[in-house]
């Protein structure tokens, strides 16, 4: 029978560590390796980690000094003796079929990789996250299509997106495929580095299976980095935007993804602002804040993504004589001045988070303005008679 190695990036993470390694060896599919590395971590995660690999002898406790997750995560693949590779986050949790139902679904169509759907708990509710397809295998350049780019970001500013998690948690890796194509988490990235992973190795698929069963537990908490303020998070997104531009270039799709580029581009800035505001008010520094907010605006990237951005793209349709017809009236009407803005009315939008995979914010509604008096068609239509 095949191994299965689980990696587990561990820093810091007492309070969530059992349940989620528990969660691992109550798997349907019992020849694993799970691979605890512990990252540095200065609470009672290690002591739990060594507490477990007595009990179990499926788990290898890697301790090692605090580098990051990136570096904790490669640590791992290179401990790793299975088949196949697979990560989890500490704080997560997987439901008992997983894994099996993972390989079931790659050997059947013979991929190097598979991807499941996954649920977002929070303390209120546990909700489904799906593909918006149904496919249960995509080749060539539908994985690009229906994948990569809404990893990538928006197409434009129409409330039509569907942001594809690129969390590598969520799937199942050939080790073979990862070493033939030396892939590997960027160590310098401290901020969405599953995400350029991910990225990378669909890049490198011609064929990617897909799981539609709903697996993985992605649990959010009040500890999370996005709750919390991060000095380095311009910079840090910066180093991601260029990594997935490098990526994307050297697959020849930087043209045809730089409007999904600059839109996430626009996104970042959103995020840095809200980061410096919303989060680090509590810390009271204005004038540090003030600071930071001229640097990001003074962004020389950030003036040429505005000026060759295009925040609506009329989709065509070409009826059966070939004629081109843009997609609807209301769609062109859009075209003459797009507002989008916080959706002021949610008395609970202090609490909303920015959303780092997209590189927008979570909540925000659209305003079509017209660029004129305000007057309905109507009222026009009878002032030209």
């Amino acid at each position: 029978m095949e191994t299965i190695s689980v990696i587990l990036p561990i820093y810091n993470m007492e309070k969530y560590l059992e349940n989620c390694i528990q969660s691992l060896l109550n798997q349907t599919y019992d020849n694993l390796e799970i691979v605890l590395v512990n990252d540095g971590s200065k609470d009672s995660s290690l002591d739990i980690c060594m507490s477990y690999a007595a009990k179990d002898q499926r788990i290898v406790v890697v301790d090692k000094p605090n580098e990051g997750v990136a570096i904790a995560r490669n640590t791992g693949m290179q401990k790793a003796t299975g088949e196949y590779i697979t990560f989890v986050d500490p704080d997560d949790w997987v439901e008992p079929n997983m894994y099996e139902s993972l390989l079931t679904q790659l050997k059947k169509w013979e991929a190097p990789v598979c991807l499941c759907n996954f649920y977002k708990d929070t303390k209120r509710r546990s909700q489904a996250k799906r593909f918006d397809f149904k496919d249960e295998v995509l080749e060539g350049n539908e994985i690009v299509e229906k994948l990569i780019n809404d990893m990538i970001g928006m197409s434009d500013l129409l409330p039509k997106y569907t942001m594809i998690m690129g969390s590598v948690w969520r799937g199942l890796y050939k080790r073979s495929f990862i070493e033939e194509n030396k892939l590997e988490f960027i160590p310098k990235l401290t901020i969405m580095e599953d995400l350029v992973f991910m990225v990378q190795v669909l890049l490198k698929c011609q064929k990617v299976a897909i799981d539609q069963g709903v697996w993985y537990h992605y649990v959010q908490h009040s500890q999370s980095a996005l709750h919390s303020y991060n000095h380095q998070l311009w910079d840090d997104q910066l180093v991601v935007y260029e990594n997935l531009e490098k990526s994307l270039r050297e697959a020849n799709l930087e043209e045809e993804m730089r409007n999904r580029l600059d839109i996430r581009y626009i996104g970042m800035v959103l995020t840095a602002i809200k980061n410096e505001t919303y989060i680090k008010k509590k810390n009271g520094d204005f004038k540090d804040t003030i600071t930071h907010i001229k640097e990001i605006f003074m962004d020389d990237t950030l003036r040429t993504v505005l000026e060759r951005v295009k925040p609506i793209q009329v989709e065509k349709n070409i009826d059966k004589s070939g004629k081109v017809n843009n997609k609807s009236e209301e769609t062109t009407d859009q075209l003459d001045e797009v507002n989008y803005e916080f959706d002021k009315n949610n008395d609970k939008s202090d609490k909303r988070h920015m959303n780092l995979e997209s590189g927008l914010p979570q909540s925000f509604k659209f305003k079509n303005k017209r660029a004129n008096d305000g007057k309905t068609k109507e009222q026009k239509h009878k002032k030209s008679e």
